[in-house]
């Protein structure tokens, strides 16, 4: 279940849970960050990193920025460690800030306001407050930039990368030392992790790999057939709404057709009515009409009686 060379054994991704190294930030030198090979796996689409057997996903470099340059919008930090190589670490570049306005014509719309550069500069030094600051990404870093310059000494955690066949690190939070004990102390456990764990091949026996293994397909089991459930119940419910649904245009033809019938009633009460009115208005009355000559001879005679001035 393993692969590798004679020096060590690289590990499936299924039993990186066990890894010493996939699951903290690795204080590693900038030569120790250009050392990482690929192995040809992946986490989340990005490449995964290995140092020996180690899986590396996540880095902290300590040193001094010697260089800051910007190539479409993004901000790349050089740092060197004094470790006999520097290593580029890159974050999209803030935002441009607006075109200053005169203070004049900030005072002249707002006495009481202070300008939009003062107030600008008063947001930056402002501290937020922790609950204010989002989960830094690799989209999204955490970066103070009004204290970052040339000759800084910063640590700088991020995602290992590579450009151009070179590595980098993706930065997701920057941290300006403040004084040098605070530098020697990160430089201390540089080297403690470099010796208790970087230089020891990570090894783990049958029985822990093989256990790994069987979550591992336990798990893919239980989200294929998940997978299949939902999709059955997507053909479930579609069935349903294709027999709903002729049920509902069987339920609309019978109301059409008792709609026609009642339609139907409704012009022949209609016409009846119609035509009792009409004989209402000859002056016949529809129960004594037996006792009557029909309607023609009735106008006929009325005819002959006009013409005798009767």
């Amino acid at each position: 279940m393993t692969f590798g060379d004679e020096k060590s054994n690289i590990y499936p991704d299924y039993c990186h849970e066990l890894s010493p190294t996939i699951g903290r930030w690795c204080p590693l030198r900038a030569v120790d960050v250009h050392a990482l090979q690929s192995v040809g796996m992946f986490d989340n689409g990005k490449e995964l990193y290995h140092y020996g057997n180690h899986p590396i996903k996540w880095v902290r470099v300590t040193g001094v920025i010697v260089a800051i340059d910007e190539f479409f919008a993004r901000r790349i930090f050089t740092i060197d460690d004094s470790s006999g190589m520097c290593i580029e670490c890159t974050c999209p570049a803030p935002p441009s800030p607006g075109p200053a306005i005169p203070a004049h014509l900030d005072k002249a719309s707002d006495p009481n306001r202070m300008t939009s550069t003062s107030a600008l500069k008063a947001d930056i030094r402002k501290p937020a407050k922790p609950e204010e600051l989002p989960t830094p990404t690799v989209e999204t870093p955490w970066v103070p930039w009004q204290d970052i310059d040339v000759g800084a000494v910063v640590k700088i955690k991020g995602k290992p990368s590579s450009f151009r066949e070179m590595k980098q690190v993706e930065i997701i939070k920057v941290e300006v030392m403040r004084s040098t004990e605070q530098e020697v102390r990160c430089w201390n456990e540089v080297l403690s992790f470099r010796k208790d764990v970087l230089r020891i091949p990570w090894v783990v026996s049958r029985e822990a790999e093989e256990k790994c293994r069987r979550r591992a397909e336990k798990e893919q089991y239980q989200r294929s057939s998940r997978k299949d459930g939902r999709r059955r119940n997507m053909d479930r419910s579609r069935v349903m709404g294709e027999d709903k649904l002729q049920k509902r245009e069987a339920e609309r033809r019978e109301n059409d057709d008792e709609s026609d019938d009642t339609g139907r009633k409704r012009k022949e009460k209609h016409e009846q009515k119609k035509r009792r009115h009409k004989t209402e208005r000859e002056g016949l009355d529809p129960e004594n009409k037996v006792n009557y000559p029909s309607l023609a001879v009735r106008r006929r005679l009325a005819g002959k009686y006009d013409a005798l001035g009767i």
